[in-house]
C-alpha cells in the first residue's frame, strides 16, 4: 500500500513542478509597460511607473510604485564627459572615486554587435546610513550617442529587483530601430549582463 501512495505522489509532484515552472517562465517573459519618448523605447514592470528625473542628460526615468528608492534613470551622456564610452565612463568614475561614500564592486568592458558596452556595479553609502546599489550600463547606440541605463535600489532589495533592471536594459532601444536588429542586440546584451552578474 505504501508503494502505491508513492507512485501516486510522484506524478502529482511532477505536475506541480511543471505547472510552477510555467508560471515562473511566464512571469519572466511577460513584458510589462512600454516607454516610448525622447527617441528611446524600453519596457518596464507593471508595478513601476514613469517619474520625473532631474539628473543631467536624463531622457527617461521609471520607479517602483511601492518604493520610489527603486528606480532606473536613462541618461544621454553629456559630451563633456567624453565622446567614446571608455573616456566618458573613466571621467565619470573619477568623480565617483572622489566621494568617500562610493564602493566599487566590479566593472566589465565587453561589446555587443561590435559596439563597446561597459557594465559598472557599485554601492553608495547614503547620508541616512543606508546603502544603495547601482548598476550602470554604458552603451553607444546606432545614432552614435552614448547612453547610461542606471539602476538604483536599496542594498537589501537588490536581488529581488534585479529582474526589473534586466527587463529595462534588455529591451532598451532607439525608437525606429528595426526589430530584427534590436532583438539580436537585446539578446547579446542580456547574455553579457548575465555573465557580469555571475562573476
Amino acid at each position: 500500500m505504501k508503494l502505491n501512495k508513492t507512485l501516486v505522489l510522484v506524478p502529482l509532484l511532477i505536475i506541480l513542478v511543471v505547472s510552477l515552472s510555467g508560471c515562473i517562465t511566464d512571469g519572466l517573459i511577460k513584458s510589462g509597460e512600454t516607454f516610448e519618448a525622447n527617441g528611446i523605447t524600453f519596457q518596464y514592470p507593471e508595478s513601476w511607473q514613469v517619474v520625473n528625473s532631474v539628473a543631467e542628460g536624463s531622457v527617461a526615468a521609471v520607479a517602483s510604485k511601492e518604493n520610489s528608492q527603486i528606480s532606473t534613470v536613462i541618461q544621454q551622456v553629456p559630451s563633456e564627459l567624453g565622446t567614446d564610452i571608455q573616456s566618458a565612463c573613466s571621467n565619470n568614475n573619477k568623480n565617483l572615486v572622489q566621494s568617500p561614500n562610493y564602493i566599487n564592486l566590479q566593472e566589465v568592458k565587453t561589446s555587443v554587435n561590435g559596439q563597446p558596452v561597459i557594465l559598472h556595479r557599485y554601492i553608495v553609502n547614503e547620508a541616512d546610513g543606508s546603502q544603495k546599489e547601482h548598476v550602470a550600463t554604458w552603451i553607444q547606440m546606432s545614432d552614435g550617442k552614448l547612453y547610461v541605463v542606471l539602476f538604483n535600489t536599496p542594498l537589501e532589495s537588490y536581488e529581488q529587483e534585479r529582474s526589473s533592471y534586466d527587463l529595462i536594459v534588455g529591451t532598451f532601444a532607439l525608437q525606429g530601430d528595426s526589430n530584427g536588429n534590436g532583438s539580436s542586440l537585446q539578446a547579446q546584451l542580456m547574455e553579457r549582463i548575465n555573465a557580469f552578474f555571475s562573476i
